[in-house]
């Protein structure tokens, strides 16, 4: 009776063993983890199972990314090897000017050039000076005299804070590098002889240092200097006059003393009153200057004379002629005119150049062709 009540509790026992083994076998085929089993049977439940993303990490084996290569380290401030990326710097090219020219024929065979004969057919002995008059603190006039080359010019400057006086040093400074070297900027003018475009093109660049020179201080602003320079060609019996401003130039022959330019002042344009003396046009005030080119024939026993306004405004024309027929030499009537002008009150500079021309034949200088 026992044994056959017990017999059929055996057989639910094995049945759900059965199944037991079942389900782990099918567990472990899908890779999972055995779950809980409840039974009747089973006194004690089954173990939790695992989380789900630790049940992923253990079942999927990890991935391993392999190491990349050490880069080499490249110190660019201490390898100098290796070149900086540097700017290219571009040279401005510095335009140059051909100034405009205003032709003045003075003697009348002097319109046409002469040949340039091989030996000099005039000689020119000069003297210079200047004195800062009674009135003015400083010397703003400048003067170049080079009998080697023939040519004289006379500046008076203008301008505050010494900008008269810079202008002016700057200007003949300029022009005797010019000759100095025969190198003039720009073209060659196809109106004037080329000694006289060498001379214009050399007051053109005397023109531009000056403009260059007050545009880069302000201090210089406005400054600016007149002009009056001659060009004596021995080997062409011809004088050259470059003119600009109030600065003047003069000759004595037979006698008579005559004007040689033209003031440039406001006057001329029809200004009157206290304006009328101002200058019109001024070397150094404007990137290209006007310029005045006087043609003139030398003969032996003339006497030309530049000046500053510091003379022509305190001496008369008669006087200055005066001085000039009594004088012996350039040196005697550069000192007694610019003493003239000093007893007449010096309010200014004076400045002047004397230069006599003689006939070569009759002088024992050597002959210096030009």
């Amino acid at each position: 009776m026992i044994l056959n009540s017990i017999q059929p509790a055996l057989v639910v026992v094995a049945l759900a063993a059965a199944v037991v083994v079942v389900y782990f076998l099918a567990r472990r085929r899908a890779g999972a983890a055995p779950a809980p089993v409840s039974t009747a049977s089973t006194a004690a439940p089954a173990p939790a199972p695992a989380p789900a993303q630790a049940t992923e990490a253990a079942a999927k084996p990890p991935r391993i990314v392999p190491s990349s290569p050490e880069l080499p380290k490249i110190a660019y401030d201490e390898d100098a090897d290796v070149e900086p990326t540097l700017l290219g710097r571009v040279e401005e090219k510095r335009t140059t000017y051909s100034p405009p020219t205003q032709k003045i024929v003075y003697d009348d065979d002097a319109a046409d050039d002469e040949p340039t004969h091989s030996g000099a057919m005039i000689l020119v002995t000069a003297t210079a000076q200047t004195d800062k008059g009674n009135r003015r603190k400083r010397n703003e006039d400048s003067l170049l005299a080079r009998e080697d080359h023939g040519i004289f010019v006379v500046a008076d400057g203008m301008g505050g804070y010494r900008g008269g006086e810079i202008a002016s040093q700057l200007a003949v400074t300029t022009i005797e590098r010019a000759f100095s070297t025969k190198s003039f900027d720009g073209p060659e003018h196809d109106t004037i002889p080329p000694r006289a475009s060498e001379l214009a093109r050399a007051i053109q660049m005397a023109n531009e240092a000056i403009f260059q020179k007050a545009s880069g201080d302000k201090q210089l602003e406005g400054m600016g200097t007149t002009i009056c320079a001659a060009r004596f060609s021995a080997n062409k019996q011809r004088v050259y006059i470059g003119h600009v401003g109030d600065s003047r130039v003069y000759r004595l022959r037979s006698g008579k003393l005559r004007q040689m330019t033209s003031d440039h002042t406001m006057q001329e344009l029809g200004v009157k009153g206290d304006g009328a003396a101002h200058l019109s046009r001024a070397v150094g005030v404007w990137p290209v200057v006007p310029i005045d080119i006087v043609l003139g024939k030398p003969q032996p026993g003339d006497v030309y004379l530049l000046c500053s306004d510091g003379l022509s405004k305190m001496v008369r024309d008669a006087q200055i002629e005066e001085l000039l027929r009594a004088s012996a030499t350039p040196e005697v009537a550069a000192e007694s005119l610019v003493k003239a002008a000093n007893d007449h009150g010096g309010k200014d500079n004076i400045t002047v150049i004397v230069v006599r021309v003689d006939d070569p034949a009759k002088s024992d200088r050597p002959r210096v062709a030009a």
